[in-house]
């Protein structure tokens, strides 16, 4: 996918996060999410910042050479030892804003601030990320699938029929078959989001699953 269909990609998945946000009652931002140490608030501040650091990581200076690629870049971040100091940074967000509906109103106007000036990025420009320098296109892709995927989540815990849309399953497809290496026929019998919630650790292999992989069964979740 190239490098405006990304941008419209995540622009699409971002939009209908919010609009699904927009009449949500106060209260319920304080409701628990599949993800133990997120409440709704904490994970739409974590969406807010994945897209923010588009506009962060360009403004800072470009590295000399890329180091990974949108797949590879999810083999560099280990859950054991990120995921507590990514959940204190989305909560560090979170705290930043008194009502969940601020931070919805925050989150709307920031994509679109971060998202127009990107669409004039070259997609072959090096960005420096939190760990591997990247092409800004590569980039692009793991932005694309941390909405499609946290859009997801936030369907789940909102009670509300999932928007995952077709750009955003494809790019997040790809990915995990990256991951994997390969994509065995029970994958490929597998719709968008069976996948993208097996892949991701939402969703256990069933005894028949493991044994329909076999050798990998082992790499699920293929990230978490």
């Amino acid at each position: 996918m190239h490098h405006e269909a990304l941008i419209d990609a995540l622009d699409e998945e971002s939009r209908l996060a919010v609009e699904a946000l927009r009449d949500v009652p106060e209260e319920a931002f304080g409701e628990p999410t599949r993800l133990p140490l997120w409440n709704v608030k904490e994970l739409v501040a974590h969406m807010w910042r994945d897209v923010d650091r588009i506009r962060v990581y360009l403004a800072e200076p470009a590295p000399s050479e890329a180091q990974a690629d949108g797949v590879s870049y999810w083999r560099a971040y280990d859950p054991a030892t990120d995921s507590a100091d990514v959940a204190d940074r989305a909560k560090e967000v979170a705290d930043g804003f008194a009502t969940g509906a601020a931070l919805v109103a925050s989150f709307e106007a920031n994509r679109v601030a971060v998202l127009a000036p990107a669409r004039e990025v070259p997609a072959d420009q090096l960005v420096a990320t939190w760990g591997p320098a990247m092409r800004f296109d590569e980039y692009l892709r793991t932005r694309v699938l941390e909405m499609a995927v946290h859009g997801l989540d936030l369907a789940d815990a909102l009670g509300r029929r999932p928007w995952l849309t077709a750009s955003g399953a494809q790019v997040t497809r790809d990915i995990l078959v990256g991951l994997l290496g390969e994509a065995p026929a029970l994958v490929r019998r597998w719709d968008d989001r069976r996948f993208i919630e097996t892949g991701t650790g939402r969703r256990a292999l069933s005894y028949e699953e493991r044994t329909a992989l076999g050798p990998l069964a082992r790499m699920f979740p293929l990230l978490a």
